[in-house]
């Protein structure tokens, strides 16, 4: 594990107020992914039928492909922007991010699925989505 110095450690406050931005980057992410999905299964389909030029270039199929590159772009952008905040994203169809937070004296994750309208788990940090526990009503200020 990193040295706790450098990691960002979050209060619930501080997890709860990122999660109408997580959300919605959620649902992107989600949409770019189905996206990608399709479009390569029309890349592959062209790549079959489609004729090229005297070149050897297929127009179609170039601007299919550069359609699918900018689309998987802006899905990794939307994945690094949630990793800037200084959580973690980990899986995608769950919508799970995670928080690092000081616990209980111990640093642990607070985690979060879509849908939730705040964070009420937390887990371990070698834990995961099925080890989380409920954060303890005591601990739910802050």
């Amino acid at each position: 594990m990193e040295d706790a110095s450098q990691l960002k450690l979050f209060t619930l406050e501080e997890a709860n107020k990122l999660i109408p931005r997580l959300a919605g980057l959620i649902q992107q992410l989600r949409q770019e992914r189905d996206k990608i999905l399709a479009l390569e299964v029309e890349i592959d389909a062209l790549e079959l039928v489609t004729p090229k030029d005297e070149s050897g270039a297929a127009p179609v199929l170039d601007s299919k492909v550069e359609e699918y590159t900018n689309v998987v772009h802006g899905f990794y952008h939307g994945v690094d922007e949630i990793h800037s905040y200084g959580c973690f994203l980990k899986d995608i169809d769950l919508g799970l991010v995670d928080f690092y937070t000081l616990y209980q004296g111990r640093v642990v994750y607070l985690c979060w699925k879509s849908g939730d309208l705040q964070v009420t788990y937390w887990h371990e940090i070698g834990g995961g989505y099925l080890s989380r526990q409920p954060i303890a009503p005591g601990q739910r200020n802050g």
